[in-house]
Protein backbone atom coordinates (compact mmCIF):
# COMPACT_ATOMS: atom_id res chain seq x y z
CA UNK A 1 0.00 0.00 0.00
CA UNK A 2 1.52 3.54 -0.93
CA UNK A 3 2.76 5.72 1.98
CA UNK A 4 0.80 8.80 3.11
CA UNK A 5 3.59 10.91 1.25
CA UNK A 6 3.60 9.07 -1.97
CA UNK A 7 -0.67 9.35 -2.06
CA UNK A 8 -0.07 12.99 -1.37
CA UNK A 9 2.55 13.59 -4.08
CA UNK A 10 -0.13 11.33 -6.78
CA UNK A 11 -2.54 13.78 -5.57
CA UNK A 12 -0.71 16.71 -6.37
CA UNK A 13 -0.86 17.94 -3.13
CA UNK A 14 2.61 19.44 -0.85
CA UNK A 15 4.17 16.74 1.13
CA UNK A 16 4.50 17.46 4.79
CA UNK A 17 8.33 18.73 6.14
CA UNK A 18 10.04 17.26 9.02
CA UNK A 19 7.79 19.96 11.10
CA UNK A 20 4.46 19.58 9.62
CA UNK A 21 2.24 16.42 10.14
CA UNK A 22 -1.11 15.03 9.38
CA UNK A 23 -3.91 14.99 11.38
CA UNK A 24 -5.79 12.29 9.43
CA UNK A 25 -3.36 10.83 6.73
CA UNK A 26 -5.80 10.81 4.43
CA UNK A 27 -7.68 8.17 6.12
CA UNK A 28 -11.42 7.79 5.64
CA UNK A 29 -11.88 7.08 8.88
CA UNK A 30 -10.67 10.80 10.33
CA UNK A 31 -13.81 12.12 8.80
CA UNK A 32 -16.37 11.99 10.79
CA UNK A 33 -19.13 10.53 8.42
CA UNK A 34 -20.86 8.16 10.62
CA UNK A 35 -20.12 8.79 14.53
CA UNK A 36 -19.52 5.01 15.51
CA UNK A 37 -16.67 5.23 12.52
CA UNK A 38 -14.96 8.44 13.88
CA UNK A 39 -11.44 8.17 14.90
CA UNK A 40 -9.26 11.22 16.58
CA UNK A 41 -6.65 12.80 14.73
CA UNK A 42 -3.73 11.55 14.77
CA UNK A 43 -2.51 14.76 16.34
CA UNK A 44 0.16 17.08 17.49
CA UNK A 45 2.95 15.89 18.81
CA UNK A 46 4.67 17.20 22.50
CA UNK A 47 7.43 18.60 20.44
CA UNK A 48 5.19 19.97 17.91
CA UNK A 49 2.91 21.34 20.59
CA UNK A 50 5.77 23.44 22.63
CA UNK A 51 7.02 24.58 19.50
CA UNK A 52 3.71 26.28 18.74
CA UNK A 53 3.79 27.73 22.31
CA UNK A 54 6.97 28.97 22.12
CA UNK A 55 6.08 30.51 18.82
CA UNK A 56 3.15 32.96 20.57
CA UNK A 57 4.37 36.38 20.96
CA UNK A 58 2.99 37.67 24.49
CA UNK A 59 2.68 36.40 27.59
CA UNK A 60 -1.34 36.18 27.60
CA UNK A 61 -0.66 34.03 24.06
CA UNK A 62 1.96 31.92 25.28
CA UNK A 63 -0.35 30.92 28.99
CA UNK A 64 -3.23 30.65 26.56
CA UNK A 65 -1.61 28.07 24.59
CA UNK A 66 -0.11 26.75 27.83
CA UNK A 67 -3.62 25.88 29.26
CA UNK A 68 -4.97 24.51 26.18
CA UNK A 69 -1.99 21.98 26.21
CA UNK A 70 -2.01 21.17 30.42
CA UNK A 71 -5.57 21.08 30.20
CA UNK A 72 -7.18 19.37 26.82
CA UNK A 73 -9.35 21.92 27.44
CA UNK A 74 -11.74 22.88 24.53
CA UNK A 75 -11.02 26.74 23.94
CA UNK A 76 -14.38 27.71 25.43
CA UNK A 77 -13.67 26.38 28.43
CA UNK A 78 -10.09 27.56 28.53
CA UNK A 79 -11.32 31.39 27.76
CA UNK A 80 -13.96 31.10 30.95
CA UNK A 81 -10.77 30.54 32.97
CA UNK A 82 -10.30 33.00 36.27
CA UNK A 83 -8.14 33.66 39.05
CA UNK A 84 -10.67 32.43 41.38
CA UNK A 85 -10.62 28.83 39.35
CA UNK A 86 -6.88 28.22 39.42
CA UNK A 87 -5.97 26.21 42.18
CA UNK A 88 -2.73 24.91 43.47
CA UNK A 89 -2.56 22.10 40.84
CA UNK A 90 -5.59 21.97 39.12
CA UNK A 91 -7.85 24.45 37.39
CA UNK A 92 -11.45 24.80 37.76
CA UNK A 93 -13.65 24.56 34.14
CA UNK A 94 -16.55 24.58 32.73
CA UNK A 95 -17.45 21.51 30.95
CA UNK A 96 -19.66 22.54 27.56
CA UNK A 97 -20.57 19.41 26.59
CA UNK A 98 -21.90 17.37 29.62
CA UNK A 99 -25.61 18.31 31.35
CA UNK A 100 -24.13 15.65 33.66
CA UNK A 101 -20.82 17.74 34.96
CA UNK A 102 -21.40 21.44 34.17
CA UNK A 103 -18.15 21.66 36.36
CA UNK A 104 -14.82 19.53 35.96
CA UNK A 105 -11.86 19.82 37.85
CA UNK A 106 -8.46 19.52 35.52
CA UNK A 107 -5.20 18.44 36.97
CA UNK A 108 -2.05 19.15 35.46
CA UNK A 109 0.88 17.32 34.49
CA UNK A 110 3.48 16.73 36.40
CA UNK A 111 5.95 18.83 33.52
CA UNK A 112 3.12 22.06 33.95
CA UNK A 113 2.69 22.32 37.73
CA UNK A 114 4.23 25.44 37.90
CA UNK A 115 1.49 27.11 35.48
CA UNK A 116 -0.81 27.87 37.92
CA UNK A 117 1.54 30.25 40.07
CA UNK A 118 2.17 31.84 36.06
CA UNK A 119 -1.15 32.54 35.69
CA UNK A 120 -1.55 33.70 39.13
CA UNK A 121 0.83 36.33 38.77
CA UNK A 122 -0.05 37.44 35.55
CA UNK A 123 -3.68 38.72 36.83
CA UNK A 124 -1.88 40.04 40.09
CA UNK A 125 0.21 41.87 37.10
CA UNK A 126 -2.43 42.91 35.09
CA UNK A 127 -4.77 43.78 37.75
CA UNK A 128 -7.20 41.35 37.09
CA UNK A 129 -9.96 40.66 39.70
CA UNK A 130 -10.63 36.96 40.84
CA UNK A 131 -13.99 36.72 39.32
CA UNK A 132 -12.63 38.54 35.82
CA UNK A 133 -11.63 36.14 32.67
CA UNK A 134 -7.67 35.62 32.63
CA UNK A 135 -7.35 35.98 28.55
CA UNK A 136 -8.68 39.19 28.26
CA UNK A 137 -9.11 41.20 24.97
CA UNK A 138 -7.07 44.78 24.57
CA UNK A 139 -10.34 46.03 23.90
CA UNK A 140 -12.90 47.42 26.83
CA UNK A 141 -16.98 47.37 26.79
CA UNK A 142 -18.78 50.35 27.01
CA UNK A 143 -18.64 50.31 30.97
CA UNK A 144 -14.49 50.35 30.78
CA UNK A 145 -14.13 46.93 31.79
CA UNK A 146 -12.08 44.43 30.12
CA UNK A 147 -13.99 42.08 27.54
CA UNK A 148 -12.84 38.60 27.52
CA UNK A 149 -11.03 36.78 23.98
CA UNK A 150 -13.68 35.77 21.99
CA UNK A 151 -13.22 32.16 20.53
CA UNK A 152 -12.56 33.73 16.90
CA UNK A 153 -10.06 35.50 18.46
CA UNK A 154 -8.46 32.62 19.74
CA UNK A 155 -8.16 30.65 16.95
CA UNK A 156 -6.19 33.32 14.97
CA UNK A 157 -4.03 32.91 18.42
CA UNK A 158 -3.25 29.63 17.45
CA UNK A 159 -3.32 29.71 13.59
CA UNK A 160 -0.57 32.40 14.02
CA UNK A 161 1.46 30.92 16.51
CA UNK A 162 1.38 27.56 14.48
CA UNK A 163 2.38 29.37 10.93
CA UNK A 164 5.36 31.56 12.90
CA UNK A 165 6.56 27.42 14.35
CA UNK A 166 6.08 26.25 10.66
CA UNK A 167 3.72 23.21 12.09
CA UNK A 168 1.46 22.33 10.10
CA UNK A 169 -1.30 19.30 9.74
CA UNK A 170 -3.27 18.07 6.32
CA UNK A 171 -6.15 19.74 6.74
CA UNK A 172 -9.65 17.56 7.22
CA UNK A 173 -11.94 19.55 5.29
CA UNK A 174 -11.29 22.64 2.42
CA UNK A 175 -10.45 25.89 3.75
CA UNK A 176 -8.75 28.88 2.88
CA UNK A 177 -5.78 27.47 3.00
CA UNK A 178 -6.97 24.97 0.40
CA UNK A 179 -8.64 21.40 -0.45
CA UNK A 180 -8.61 18.95 2.18
CA UNK A 181 -5.78 17.24 2.43
CA UNK A 182 -3.55 19.85 2.05
CA UNK A 183 -0.88 21.74 4.77
CA UNK A 184 -3.36 24.04 7.66
CA UNK A 185 -2.26 25.71 10.52
CA UNK A 186 -3.44 23.85 13.27
CA UNK A 187 -6.02 25.00 15.57
CA UNK A 188 -6.89 24.98 18.83
CA UNK A 189 -9.33 21.87 19.11
CA UNK A 190 -5.91 19.63 18.19
CA UNK A 191 -4.84 20.38 21.32
CA UNK A 192 -7.51 18.34 23.02
CA UNK A 193 -6.84 15.44 20.63
CA UNK A 194 -3.38 15.37 21.34
CA UNK A 195 -3.25 15.90 25.33
CA UNK A 196 -6.08 13.31 25.12
CA UNK A 197 -3.95 10.67 22.95
CA UNK A 198 -1.33 11.36 25.33
CA UNK A 199 -2.95 10.66 28.53
CA UNK A 200 -4.16 7.45 27.08
CA UNK A 201 -1.17 6.61 25.73
CA UNK A 202 0.99 7.06 28.86
CA UNK A 203 -1.21 5.94 31.68
CA UNK A 204 -3.36 3.42 29.18
CA UNK A 205 -6.05 4.40 31.29
CA UNK A 206 -9.36 5.24 29.65
CA UNK A 207 -11.28 6.40 32.49
CA UNK A 208 -8.44 9.18 33.25
CA UNK A 209 -9.23 10.21 29.94
CA UNK A 210 -13.08 10.27 30.54
CA UNK A 211 -12.07 12.31 34.06
CA UNK A 212 -9.85 14.69 32.16
CA UNK A 213 -11.77 15.88 29.09
CA UNK A 214 -14.97 16.14 30.61
CA UNK A 215 -16.32 13.03 28.50
CA UNK A 216 -19.96 11.91 29.05
CA UNK A 217 -18.81 8.80 27.90
CA UNK A 218 -15.62 6.53 27.07
CA UNK A 219 -13.97 7.01 23.87
CA UNK A 220 -11.99 3.73 23.09
CA UNK A 221 -11.40 5.24 19.67
CA UNK A 222 -8.51 6.98 21.49
CA UNK A 223 -7.29 3.46 21.68
CA UNK A 224 -6.62 3.23 17.97
CA UNK A 225 -2.84 4.30 15.89
CA UNK A 226 -2.70 5.65 13.29
CA UNK A 227 0.11 5.50 10.01
CA UNK A 228 3.02 7.34 11.26
CA UNK A 229 2.81 6.33 15.25
CA UNK A 230 2.83 2.34 13.54
CA UNK A 231 6.03 3.19 11.28
CA UNK A 232 7.97 4.46 14.95
CA UNK A 233 6.27 1.65 17.32
CA UNK A 234 7.76 -1.19 14.60
CA UNK A 235 10.87 0.39 13.69
CA UNK A 236 11.52 0.67 17.71
CA UNK A 237 11.24 -3.35 17.85
CA UNK A 238 14.74 -4.98 17.54
CA UNK A 239 13.81 -8.76 17.21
Amino acid sequence: MPSAELTAQGRGLAVPSAHELSDSRLQPHSVRSAVKHWQPPEGLSPDEVRAVIAAATCERDRLLLRVLWATGARISEALALRPMDVQRDNLVLPNRKNPNQPIKRVFLPGAELGLTGELLLWAKEQGVADDQPLFFSRKHDINGLRRPLQRGQAWVIVKQASERAAIRVLALRASKHGPAGAPAPVHPHLFRHARVRQIVRQTKSLPLAQRQAGWTRLQPAYLSIGDMEAREMMRGLTD
